[in-house]
C-alpha cells in the first residue's frame, strides 16, 4: 500500500540528548543523590507520570506517554510499544484522546531502558508531559477523506519536528496543544486547541484557517478565529508567533490560570488578536528557518479502482468510512477504554501485513486501519471480532469514550472506565433498536476533560459531593457538545446524577427515545433545540434521589470499588491535593446552597451555606467535625481571631446558631452578607500554596502585626511548654486517622519544630503510610525510615526540611 515503510518524522538530536540525561538523573535518584521531588522536574517533561497504586501495592508505579506525531504509526513501532508494555508494564497499550499511546504501571528504574528502546524505532515520550508543545494532533483520515481540501499529515509532522528541536519549546508557562484538520468536520478538534489549523483551498492555493486560545478543562473556551487563510508554508510562523506570545504573557505563577486561553481572557478577544498579529508580523520579518513540508509526504502506491463487490453494506456500520479512492474503506477500531494487549496487537498487525494496510491513531482512543478493499471487508470484520468482540460495533451507544480516571490517574475523582463498562452492560440489556438511539457518550473522571466530555452530544463529568457528611461520587450530565468549523460549541451542564444511578438512566433514556415520535439520532441537536433538552432533564430527575447511607450504602461507593468513595490517592502530593479537593467541594456546596436558598427563599438551606462555608478551611488546621457548634467555635479561633477573616462575621455565625436553636431570625435578610462571607473563604482558598499556607496578597498592616504577635506568642508557648529534644515532641501517633487528615496533622505537628528535627510517626498500613510519606517527601522533608511494625501499621521517621 505505502511506498514508504519507515518513519518520515525524525526524532531531533535534542531529544536524544535529553533521554541520555534523563537516565543520569534516574541513576542519581537511585543512588540517593537526588530527591524524589527534584526528580519530578526531570521525569514529567520526559513524559513519565506517577500513577495511583494498585490494591496492596507498596512501590510507586509510573506511566510513559509516547508521542505519535500526526497520529502516524508504523508496524514496527506498534509492535515495540506492545512488547515494552508486556515486558515492563501492565501488559496492555492504552490509546489516548490525543493520539498518544501510554504504557502503564512501569517501575521508575526501568524507564530509561524503555525510552532508549522507543528511540530505536523512532519514538519518544519527550514532551508527553510538562510545559511544552504536546503531541500535534491530526485528522486520522487525512489523506483518504473524500471531502478533504488536502492531506494535512505532512504539515503535522513537519511542525512537530520544527518545534521539538528548539530548546525554547520546553519552558513554556503551561502545555501548548496544536491540531490539524483536513476537513471542516474538524475531526482533530482544531477549533478548540491552543492553536488549530483547518485545511482550505483558495484560488487553487493550499492554506489554513487558524484558530487559537481554545481548550477544555478549567474555564473551557472554543478557539478564537485569528485568520481565515494563511498559506500552507506559513504554519511555522503561526506556531512560532503563538509560542512567543504565550511565553511572554502566560501566567507562570498560577497553574490553574496558566493556559493560553487565560491570556485571551485577560486581554479580551480584540486585544488578543491584535497582540497575535504583532508577533506574527515580527516572526514573518525574521525569515526563520523552517522545514520543507514535501519531505514529510507519505505517498501511497497508485491504487486501482476496486470493482469487486462486497457482501456487506458498509453504510450499516458506524466504524466503516469510505475513502477518496473508489472501492476503498477505513476501519475504525475502538478497543474498550482504549486498551489493547500485546496478543491482540500482534493479531491486528498480522491483518495489517496481510492486507497491506496503513495505521493511524485516533482521538477516539483507537486505531484507524486504512486502504481496505471493499471485497475484503467481511473477512477483516470477522477477523477483528475474533480478536476482540469489543473492537467494532454497529452503533455508537456501546462505544463510550472514557479517560482512565481514578483507576490510575492521580487527578481523577471518579472511576470513569468502570462507569463506561457499566453503561455498556446496561445498554446491552435493552433492545438493539433502543440502544441505537443513544449517541456516543464521552466520560471524564474529573473536570480536566481528558475524556472530552465537553464535545460529546452527551457528556459526563466526574465530581464529588457531600451528603450527610459523607462523600458521594457524582457525574454532571452535559448535552449538545459539537465540533465543526464555525459551529463548535461545548455541551451545556444539565444536572448532577449519583454515579450509581447513571447506567439505569441511560437504559431508560434509550427506551424513551426509541418511542419518542420526534427523535432521530442523526438530528440530535435539532431534537435538543425543540424540547429534547427539557425532556432528557425531566427524565434524569427520576434518578437523582440520594438515600441515606444506612438505607442505600451502595450509592456511596464508586463503580468498581468495594470501599466507600473517598479522594484518597488523588493528586501529585496525594494528601495535600486531596485536602484542596475537599475544601473546593465545600466552597462549591456553600455557593450552591446560597443560590438555592435565595431562589426558594429557604432559610434552612441558607443556614447550611453558612456552616458549610465556615467548615471548608478547618481541615487546614487539623479540624474535621460535623458538629455545627464546633465548626463555628473552631472557625472563630483559627480564622477570625487570627485576622484572616473579619470580626464582622462573628455576628453572622452566632445568628446562624441562634436560628438553628429556634430563635425567630430572618436569615434571608443576611443573604448578601453570607455571599461576602463565602467569597472571603474562597479568596483564602485561592491563596493556599501546596504546603497549605495562606498567601494573601492584600494583607493589611493590622493583620500582619497581629500575625506577628501571634507567631511570637506561639514561639514563647512552644519554648516554655516543650523541650526541644523531648520524646513528646518527636513522636506522633496517627493510627486511626484517615487520609487526608493524617497528612494535615503530621504537617501541623512538624510546623513549630526546629529545622532538621527528626520525628517518628505511627501510621496505618495501606493508603495512610503510602500517601503521608509521599506527601511529606514532596514537601521537601527527608524520609529516614519506613518500617512495617506489623500488618496493621508502620513506623515513619522523618527529618524536617533544612531550608525555608
Amino acid at each position: 500500500m505505502m511506498s514508504r515503510t519507515e518513519p518520515v518524522y525524525t526524532v531531533p538530536e535534542l531529544i536524544k540528548e535529553d533521554t541520555a540525561r534523563y537516565a543520569e538523573h534516574i541513576d542519581h535518584y537511585l543512588n540517593g543523590d537526588l530527591s524524589l521531588q527534584r526528580l519530578k522536574g526531570y521525569r514529567v517533561p520526559m513524559g513519565v507520570y506517577g500513577q495511583r497504586g494498585q490494591e496492596g501495592q507498596i512501590k510507586d508505579k509510573y506511566m510513559v506517554r509516547v508521542r505519535l506525531p500526526g497520529g502516524v504509526i508504523f508496524r514496527e513501532q506498534l509492535a515495540r510499544l506492545a512488547e515494552l508494555s508486556n515486558e515492563y508494564g501492565a501488559g496492555f497499550v492504552h490509546f489516548t484522546t490525543r493520539q498518544d499511546v501510554q504504557i502503564h504501571q512501569v517501575e521508575l528504574e526501568d524507564t530509561p531502558e524503555i525510552l532508549n528502546k522507543l528511540l530505536e524505532v523512532g519514538l519518544s515520550p519527550r514532551g508527553g508531559g510538562g510545559n511544552t508543545v504536546r503531541n500535534i494532533a491530526n485528522s486520522s483520515r487525512a489523506g483518504v477523506h473524500p471531502k478533504e481540501a488536502f492531506d494535512t499529515t505532512p504539515h503535522a509532522l513537519a511542525l512537530s519536528e520544527y518545534l521539538l528541536q528548539s530548546p525554547s519549546t520546553y519552558n513554556l508557562p503551561r502545555k501548548y496543544k496544536i491540531a490539524f484538520s483536513s476537513t471542516a468536520e474538524d475531526e482533530a478538534l482544531a477549533s478548540i486547541n491552543d492553536l488549530g489549523f483547518i485545511a482550505r483551498e483558495k484560488n487553487g492555493e493550499y492554506g489554513f484557517k487558524i484558530y487559537a486560545a481554545g481548550g477544555m478543562g478549567n474555564d473551557p473556551r472554543t478557539g478564537l478565529l485569528l485568520n481565515k487563510f494563511i498559506a500552507e508554508d506559513k504554519i511555522f510562523q503561526a506556531a512560532e508567533a503563538i509560542k512567543r506570545l504565550f511565553d511572554d504573557l502566560g501566567d507562570r505563577q498560577n497553574k490553574n490560570q496558566a493556559r493560553l486561553r487565560f491570556v485571551r481572557k485577560r486581554l479580551g478577544d480584540k486585544e488578543f488578536k491584535k497582540t497575535f498579529n504583532d508577533y506574527w508580523e515580527q516572526v514573518l520579518a525574521e525569515d526563520i528557518e523552517v522545514n520543507e513540508i514535501n519531505k514529510f509526504q507519505l505517498t501511497r502506491d497508485k491504487l486501482e479502482e476496486d470493482k469487486k463487490e462486497t457482501d456487506i453494506n458498509p453504510e450499516e456500520y458506524d466504524f466503516l468510512f469510505p475513502e477518496k479512492e473508489s472501492g476503498y474503506y477505513a476501519v475504525d477500531l475502538n478497543p474498550f477504554n482504549g486498551d489493547l494487549t500485546e496478543e491482540d496487537i500482534n493479531r491486528i498487525l498480522n491483518l495489517v501485513s496481510k492486507f497491506d494496510l496503513e495505521m493511524r491513531s485516533t482521538n477516539r482512543q483507537g486505531l484507524l486501519l486504512r486502504g481496505l478493499k471493499a471485497f475484503q471487508l467481511s473477512d477483516v470484520i470477522s477477523s477483528l471480532k475474533q480478536i476482540d468482540s469489543k473492537l467494532v460495533f454497529k452503533n455508537n451507544g456501546l462505544r463510550p469514550i472514557a479517560c482512565k480516571g481514578a483507576s490510575t490517574c492521580r487527578l481523577g475523582l471518579c472511576l470513569s472506565p468502570a462507569l463506561a463498562r457499566e453503561i455498556k452492560e446496561r445498554l446491552s440489556s435493552v433492545s438493539s433498536a433502543a440502544r441505537s438511539k443513544i449517541p456516543r457518550i464521552y466520560i471524564s473522571g474529573c473536570p480536566n476533560s481528558c475524556g472530552q466530555h465537553y464535545i460529546g452530544k452527551i457528556g459526563l463529568e466526574g465530581k464529588a459531593k457531600r451528603h450527610e457528611g459523607r462523600l458521594v461520587p457524582f457525574y454532571t450530565l452535559l448535552l449538545g457538545g459539537r465540533i465543526e468549523d464555525e459551529k463548535s460549541r461545548y455541551g451545556k451542564k444539565i444536572i448532577d446524577l449519583p454515579a450509581r444511578r447513571v447506567p439505569d438512566f441511560f437504559a431508560s433514556l434509550a427506551q424513551k427515545l426509541a418511542r419518542h415520535p420526534d427523535y432521530e439520532r442523526e438530528d440530535f441537536y435539532q431534537f435538543l433545540n425543540q424540547g429534547g433538552e427539557e425532556f432528557i432533564e425531566g427524565l434524569a430527575r427520576d434518578f437523582i434521589e440520594l438515600e441515606s447511607y444506612q438505607k442505600h450504602p451502595e450509592l456511596y461507593k464508586d463503580w468498581g470499588r468495594e470501599e466507600d468513595f473517598s479522594l484518597a490517592g488523588r493528586g501529585p502530593g496525594e494528601c495535600g491535593t486531596g485536602v484542596m479537593d475537599i475544601i473546593k467541594l465545600d466552597i462549591d456546596t456553600a455557593y450552591s446552597n446560597l443560590q438555592q436558598a435565595q431562589k426558594e427563599e429557604n432559610q434552612d438551606i441558607l443556614y447550611q451555606a453558612i456552616i458549610t462555608g465556615a467548615r471548608a478551611l478547618l481541615i487546614t488546621r487539623g479540624v474535621d467535625t460535623e458538629k455545627d457548634r464546633i465548626v463555628v467555635q473552631e472557625f472563630k479561633n483559627h480564622f477570625i481571631k487570627q485576622n484572616l477573616v473579619s470580626e464582622k462575621y462573628v455576628s453572622l455565625l452566632e445568628q446562624a446558631l441562634d436560628y438553628k436553636l429556634g430563635e425567630e431570625i430572618d436569615l434571608l435578610s443576611l443573604s448578601d452578607k453570607v455571599a461576602a462571607f463565602i467569597n472571603r473563604i474562597e479568596n483564602l482558598y485561592n491563596s493556599l500554596n501546596s504546603s497549605l499556607e495562606f498567601e494573601i496578597p492584600n494583607d493589611s498592616k493590622a493583620v500582619r502585626k497581629e500575625k506577628k504577635k501571634t507567631e511570637t506568642s506561639n514561639k514563647k508557648e512552644n519554648s516554655s511548654n516543650q523541650k526541644p529534644n523531648s520524646e513528646q515532641e518527636k513522636l506522633k501517633d496517627l493510627r486511626g486517622v484517615d487520609c487526608p487528615m493524617n497528612f494535615v496533622k503530621a504537617k501541623l505537628f512538624l510546623e513549630p519544630l526546629s529545622l532538621q528535627t527528626e520525628v517518628t510517626f505511627y501510621l496505618d498500613s495501606g493508603k495512610p503510610i503510602e500517601n503521608v510519606s509521599r506527601s511529606l517527601e514532596n514537601e521537601g522533608h527527608q524520609i529516614l525510615q519506613k518500617e512495617k511494625i506489623n500488618d496493621d501499621y508502620f513506623k515513619l521517621v522523618v527529618k524536617k526540611k533544612g531550608e525555608q
